[in-house]
């Protein structure tokens, strides 16, 4: 990951989930053939829960550059102020060709069925 990517995605980070920390920034392989990105809270001795991650990419550039587009998008919704729409949830979730989307917005409509509040 290159240096400018690193810092945009710490900002984006800080103002997602909040500037009180550092966010580790992994990323993960099975046996190089897929790679997924995650971010968690880093408290110095110890890193937090998974806040996000990326799903299975091709390369590890390419789950980066993942992990940046999602990021970006989040991070310009919030800075907005205003709840996330569905449409917003599905360009950030869906995957960075939109592969994911329908499997996405049919998870999305079963839960708007049985009555759950998106988080």
């Amino acid at each position: 990951m290159a240096a400018a990517q690193a810092k945009r995605i710490q900002a984006n980070c800080k103002i997602i989930w909040g500037a009180d920390c550092d966010y580790n920034l992994e990323i993960e392989t099975d046996d190089h053939v897929n790679y997924t990105c995650h971010v968690q809270k880093d408290f110095g001795d110890s890193y937090g829960p998974p806040l996000t991650m990326t799903s299975l990419c091709r390369t590890s550039e390419v789950a980066w550059a993942e992990l940046d587009r999602m990021l970006g998008l989040w991070a310009t919704q919030v800075k907005r102020g205003t709840p996330m729409t569905k449409d917003e949830r599905l360009e950030i979730f869906g995957g960075p060709r939109g592969e994911h989307k329908k499997l996405l917005n049919t998870f999305m409509e079963y839960e708007e069925r049985m009555g759950a509040k998106p988080t």
